[in-house]
């Protein structure tokens, strides 16, 4: 079974799931994520079979963490690659700007900030986009 398997109700629902500390129902996921309660219904019993999602009681739960391309689960969060990457350039670029401030600016002092805070911008606005996909 791959990710690329689920539709992209079944993803966003699947993704809430995993997000969430408690049981969600039918009517509630229906609710926050503006999809008809037929289609979620839908949905969760064909997560259901194929293993990814169980009920409990009166609502559903996670019951397989799967791999999704281009992100990571962090405890219950879903948090895209690119926004890790961008990390990495948010650290350089406060390091190129404490070491401009120490010794001084200079025209390769100054390409290395603005590179890396280009790259840093790009790397989020991109892993944000990517992140509200399935929100």
């Amino acid at each position: 079974m791959s990710v690329d398997d689920l539709s992209r109700n079944m993803l966003r629902i699947y993704i809430r799931l995993l997000e969430s500390s408690r049981p969600l129902g039918v009517r509630e996921l229906a609710r926050e994520l503006g999809i008809s309660v037929s289609t979620v219904h839908y949905s969760l019993k064909r997560l259901e079979e194929l293993g990814l999602v169980q009920r409990l009681g009166d609502g559903y739960t996670v019951k397989k963490v799967v791999n999704l391309e281009g992100f990571l689960v962090i405890g219950r969060k879903l948090v895209p690659w690119l926004v890790i990457y961008s990390a990495f350039f948010l650290g350089a670029l406060i390091s190129e700007t404490l070491y401009c401030i120490v010794n001084g600016l200079n025209a390769d002092r100054l390409l290395a900030v603005v590179l890396s805070l280009t790259a840093f911008l790009v790397l989020f606005a991109e892993g944000v986009r990517a992140r509200k996909r399935y929100g």
